[in-house]
């Protein structure tokens, strides 16, 4: 492969979506992958390194917004073109909403909204200087609607819908793509999670609670990441840009 001078900056991309993304990505720019877990962004970077193409990695918490400025320093440091962000990092909790605690609400805000803040605050200057570049906020079917015991995920992932509609605004005219990725359940840990919470509370085996699950989807499934990627990867194609500011809904219809 030959030597790319673009790049990506994937938060959260050390496993599930972030890691699905990385592995699509790489086949058309470089790759910084952040994230809190070494050892899962030292893999994926290895992956990317056997098949030919060029990964960094950066360990930190995205909820830091030093962690922002250092991915930026570190593209430039490499002499990377920022093209692409994909601000995937995120946690979630559920819980009633009269007894959830106020201090995990405020580490799910710290990391689902703060953190794709100062990612898009650090990378907007070197897209702008360079006529644009694509930014996606990986939000989720939970923010267009509602689901009970999880208002703090939800008022996360809302937030992000309304972020990528204001920047679509505010900087479309500069060559700035903003796009809210919205699946329904995917494959990976907090979709089990899900799953575990369900068998608890229910009483069920886990084969019923995947079911359950799956039948949000009409098509009676749970995404796999590398789809979320390939939709992650036509955005950052830049061949559709009117998709600024709309959410790429991935729900088999829901």
């Amino acid at each position: 492969m030959a030597e790319q001078k673009i790049a990506s900056i994937i938060t959260g991309g050390g496993r599930g979506i972030g890691r699905a993304v990385a592995l699509r990505l790489e086949r058309d720019t470089n790759i910084i992958v952040v994230g809190r877990t070494e050892a899962d962004l030292a893999s994926v970077c290895r992956e990317i390194s056997a098949g030919g193409g060029q990964a960094a990695y950066l360990v930190g918490d995205v909820s830091d917004q030093a962690t922002a400025e250092r991915a930026v320093a570190l593209a430039e440091e490499k002499k990377w073109q920022i093209k692409n962000l994909i601000c995937n990092a995120g946690i979630g909790k559920s819980g009633p909403t009269e007894s959830f605690d106020p201090e995990v609400w405020r580490q799910i805000m710290a990391v689902n909204i703060n953190g794709a803040f100062y990612f898009v605050r650090a990378c907007l200057p070197a897209m702008l200087g360079q006529g644009g570049g694509n930014i996606c906020l990986m939000s989720s079917i939970a923010g267009l609607k509602g689901f009970a015991r999880s208002a703090a995920y939800d008022t996360g992932k809302h937030a992000l819908v309304g972020f990528a509609r204001s920047l679509a605004v505010e900087h479309g005219h500069r060559g700035i793509v903003a796009v809210p990725i919205c699946p329904g359940f995917v494959e990976g840990e907090m979709t089990d999670r899900t799953i575990r919470g369900l068998m608890s509370r229910r009483g069920i085996t886990e084969s019923e609670a995947r079911e359950r699950v799956a039948r949000q989807n009409p098509q009676r499934r749970i995404l796999p990441a590398a789809e979320v990627a390939e939709a992650v990867a036509f955005v950052c194609a830049g061949k559709v840009p009117a998709l600024s500011g709309h959410p790429l809904v991935l729900s088999g219809g829901e």
